[in-house]
């Protein structure tokens, strides 16, 4: 039972942190660009990767794993905002800033997932 309210309560504060950062983004960077979901998931793909590191390779308790992983940073980052705002994109007719979304969307989540594990391994094996 420990599980679940532990993803659910990891879960509510995750989308409250990808609504506050996307809230601040707006402040920040004016435009039509969907900066805030681009940073949730750039920075979601990194931490997902660095703490499944530590944990895959460390006997930490699980249960720490279902709320930081599952519940915190699966509802942080959000692929269904990304499709969404894309289709937005491109409907606006604006392709070249629709493809901009998918390629920094795709390419930097990826390169901050290798970075997440080059730093785990970093953390671990020093």
């Amino acid at each position: 039972m420990a599980k679940y309210l532990l993803i659910a309560l990891g879960g509510a504060l995750g989308a409250l942190a990808r609504f506050f950062v996307v809230l601040l983004s707006t402040k920040f960077f004016s435009g039509t660009f969907p900066v805030g979901t681009l940073l949730v998931n750039v920075v979601g793909s990194f931490l997902v990767t660095l703490l499944m590191q530590v944990f895959l390779q460390t006997s930490l308790d699980p249960l720490y794993r279902y709320f930081l992983v599952v519940g915190f940073l699966g509802a942080f980052t959000t692929f269904s905002s990304f499709t969404f705002e894309t289709i937005t994109i491109l409907k606006e007719h604006a392709c070249l800033m629709g493809m901009l979304n998918v390629f920094l969307n795709l390419f930097l989540s990826f390169l901050a997932g290798i970075l997440g594990i080059v730093t785990a391994n970093f953390m671990l094996f020093k």
